[in-house]
């Protein structure tokens, strides 16, 4: 979200972000802005901590900054005059909502235009973003094989990794690049499954997120596994690196899925 914000040229409209510690170095943006940013002290601030800075509005997502066990609201801010904006994709945390597909990450930058004042900025960036994305799904649309792939956060040890289910941006992004996500029977968006099952599904290539944790460090660690060995994607090595922006909804995943496509299918994008 902070990435997004940045790419819509509004580093200076923000009086806080959260949740960045430890990934800075992955966030584009002019020299000095991305280091110039006021910061809370918390990753998952309290309703307190959001208050202290004084906002007009809050940019989050349930599960990303919204909770009702630490009372931070959109109800309650409200209460307290602040105005709220949820990441749609989010919203499955907490009931029903549609499909995941572009247009849950279009409606996103269309109503920051909106609640900002730069209204032509965001239609022109989605116009590319749909200029980009059809030329990328009229290659891979009609793909007979599609690779299975999984998405793998929280790689680096031997706790219970975290993966995406159905609902999630990082699994649309693996439909429209031609591949399918093995834990797409699954109606959610991040969650956490067992090393077991991932060897069941047999992965022929796996996503790592290079966020806080390098993804070397989860390279590593899942192609020294033993239980692992004879997992496709770690048997050859097949790993997609993609930044926390590129795989969770922001105006990066379109750069993802541009490369996620060019590496599960290079034969349909060669020259």
């Amino acid at each position: 979200m902070t990435q997004t914000m940045l790419d819509l040229g509004l580093a200076d409209r923000l009086v806080a972000v959260s949740g960045i510690e430890g990934a800075e170095h992955r966030l584009i943006a002019p020299p000095g802005v991305v280091a110039a940013l006021p910061r809370l002290p918390d990753q998952s601030p309290s309703l307190e901590a959001v208050l202290s800075a004084d906002p007009d509005f809050l940019f989050a997502g349930w599960s990303y900054g919204f909770s009702e066990a630490r009372g931070l609201t959109p109800a309650r801010l409200a209460e307290m005059g602040v105005a709220t904006y949820t990441l749609r994709e989010s919203c499955i945390r907490i009931g029903p909502r549609e499909p995941i597909s572009m247009d849950t990450l279009y409606a996103d930058l269309l109503a920051l235009g909106g609640i900002f004042g730069i209204a032509e900025r965001a239609e022109a960036m989605v116009a590319d973003f749909r200029r980009r994305v059809a030329a990328v799904t009229d290659r891979t649309g009609t793909v007979a094989e599609r690779p299975r792939v999984m998405y793998c956060d929280q790689c680096h040890t031997d706790g219970a990794p975290l993966s995406v289910g159905r609902e999630g941006m990082t699994s649309l992004l693996m439909d429209l690049a031609g591949g399918r996500n093995i834990f797409d029977d699954i109606p959610n968006s991040y969650v956490r499954v067992s090393w077991e099952d991932m060897v069941r599904r047999d992965p022929q290539w796996i996503i790592v997120s290079d966020h806080r944790v390098p993804a070397e460090a989860a390279i590593r660690h899942l192609t020294a596994a033993p239980q692992l060995a004879d997992v496709e994607a770690v048997r050859k090595r097949q790993f997609i690196v993609l930044t926390y922006a590129e795989q969770t909804p922001s105006t990066r995943n379109v750069d993802a899925l541009e490369r996620m496509a060019r590496t599960l299918h290079p034969e349909r994008f060669a020259r």
